[in-house]
């Protein structure tokens, strides 16, 4: 099965680059192409080191437990809980076509159908995945926002709960799919709209912690910005007798649009299962292909922050450091 998919970027979904995906049973394989036209545009920009501004398909060598596609693309990928969502939604949809005697709806998922179920609205940063039909991926269903209102807070952490405790049923992962699958991360989340109307991450807390997660990242991000460093806004909330950690997300700035991001991963040219690597590479990086280049300084006291609030708070946990988003200072998307 071969597939042509256009990226595009920003709100207004200027064209970008077209991303061919070709899959032969188990072997895949994909090529991310600059469109000429971005080429030629004065402003354009690389959107990761990986991916020089040249000509012609550009290939990636997908690690043991890396992705098909290039950092940049693999960055708005579902991981760990939003992928959790995808399967048992797409396991639950071909129990029921099965049950109704429709056969059940393809196979096993691959690389490119994870990718595409992000929801379009919510997909962290400005890349944006444009169908052969012109449809931006994922497309919202009729009748459903993607991005729901704070007053439906209780019911994503309902469904939530329910795929943590394997008690789904297809009403949860209906009320989940494209809400819950927008964000990376191993513990359970969604996006939402906050009071502000702007998009934020509600962070729920799992049926496996022994203590306040969801607090303690709170806590750790004002304790951040009481030291001086700019760290994202975040509030609790309560919801159902839990309180749920409701973060502003960085990359949807105050005046609309949204902000180009890449990983630290990504920055570095590194895979997931590529070993250990320093922080001082990430200031290198950025120095190298980030502007206006970041202080040294800035990113120690934002490390040692971040190492601080883990010990004293127990957000660690499993949970990624709330302070170590890495934020791309390529051109944002508009």
């Amino acid at each position: 099965m071969k597939r042509t998919i256009a990226i595009a970027l920003g709100d207004n979904g200027r064209g970008l680059a077209t991303l061919r995906y070709d899959v032969q049973g188990a072997r895949e394989n994909a090529a991310f192409e600059y469109d000429a036209e971005w080429l030629a545009a004065g402003e354009r920009f690389a959107v990761e080191p990986g991916l020089p501004l040249v000509a012609g398909p550009q290939f990636h060598r997908k690690g043991r437990h890396g992705s098909v596609f290039h950092g940049a693309v693999a960055d708005t990928e579902p991981d760990g809980w939003a992928r959790r969502v995808i399967l048992r939604d797409h396991a639950k949809r071909r129990q029921e076509a099965r049950r109704a005697g429709e056969g059940g709806e393809g196979g096993s998922l691959n690389a490119l159908d994870f990718l595409l179920a992000v929801d379009d609205v919510s997909r962290v940063g400005a890349l944006r995945f444009r169908d052969e039909q012109g449809t931006f991926q994922r497309a919202a269903e009729d009748g459903r926002r993607t991005a729901p209102p704070l007053i439906e807070l209780g019911m994503l952490l309902s469904a939530s709960r329910a795929v943590e405790t394997n008690s789904e049923t297809a009403a949860d992962l209906r009320f989940l799919r494209g809400r819950g699958t927008s964000l990376g991360g191993m513990r359970p989340k969604c996006t939402i709209v906050d009071a502000d109307g702007r998009l934020s991450i509600g962070k729920f807390s799992s049926v496996a912690d022994d203590r306040a997660v969801t607090k303690g990242e709170v806590l750790a991000l004002r304790l951040a910005a009481a030291a001086g460093i700019d760290a994202a806004q975040g509030r609790l909330v309560e919801s159902e007798g839990e309180s749920v950690a409701l973060i502003r997300r960085f990359d949807r700035p105050d005046g609309g649009g949204r902000l180009m991001y890449v990983s630290a991963a990504t920055m570095l040219g590194v895979e997931a299962d590529a070993g250990e690597h320093a922080y001082t590479e990430i200031v290198d990086a950025l120095r190298t292909h980030g502007s206006p280049s970041p202080s040294s300084s800035a990113m120690s006291t934002t490390i040692c922050a971040t190492m601080a609030s883990c010990t004293s708070t127990g957000v660690s946990g499993g949970s990624r450091p709330p302070l170590t988003s890495i934020r791309s200072l390529s051109e944002p998307g508009s």
